[in-house]
């Protein structure tokens, strides 16, 4: 389906905010997408992204909730940054994955891999809480990983109580492997795995083991 025209005259409102804060600061980005792709830093964009990701429906003029769901994965992704930690950012993000009508899973996946990017040791108990919530799918996956590599201890035996949701499974499998030493119960555990009907899952538990064995 093309682009509405709504949905043309709102990227050209945010294109042309990030032109404008861009020029004053001489940076060469001119549109949402030069953000999601540069190796650039921006820091001083930031707070038009944060402005635009709190107030989109005033200033887009969208109200189709699929249009609006797709303008703010662009600023999930341009929010994926080292520039956004310790801002508004981490909080908005945490918000939007209770946004009604709810985002698809694959855009609740951006939204948890911008909070693994940027989500700092202070916002672990929130980390935790929403990694636990069922109702985001797959989107809680790289909450799971961000919580593995910051507490291990605590977070090993959440990790194993959700693999029994296939939604995150192979992402569990593959982020437990983050974990220096594996402890050796954790065998029993992957080893039915290696019979689970999704390839992916199976690919994962293998590789797991394999890290066990030499660990």
């Amino acid at each position: 389906m093309p682009p509405t025209h709504q949905w043309k005259r709102a990227h050209e409102r945010l294109n042309a905010d990030i032109t404008k804060a861009a020029k004053r600061k001489n940076l060469p980005f001119r549109s949402i997408t030069d953000l999601i792709n540069t190796n650039e830093r921006y820091p001083s964009l930031i707070p038009v992204l944060i402005d635009w990701l709190k107030n989109l429906e005033n200033k887009s003029g969208l109200t189709q909730p699929t249009e609006l769901h797709d303008l703010r994965d662009g600023l999930y992704r341009a929010l994926t940054t080292v520039d956004a930690m310790g801002t508004e950012a981490v909080s908005l993000l945490f918000d939007s994955f209770y946004l009604q009508p709810p985002a698809p899973p694959i855009i609740l996946a951006t939204i948890g891999t911008a909070l693994r990017y940027i989500a700092a040791p202070a916002d672990y108990v929130r980390m935790r809480q929403v990694a636990t919530d069922r109702s985001l799918s797959f989107g809680r996956a790289p909450l799971i990983e961000w919580l593995l590599r910051a507490d291990p201890d605590d977070a090993l035996p959440l990790a194993v109580s959700e693999l029994d949701d296939p939604s995150v499974r192979p992402y569990i499998l593959r982020s437990l492997r983050a974990i220096k030493h594996l402890p050796a119960s954790l065998r029993s555990v992957i080893e039915p795995y290696l019979d689970d009907p999704d390839s992916e899952v199976r690919l994962q538990a293998k590789r797991t083991l394999a890290k066990l064995a030499r660990d």
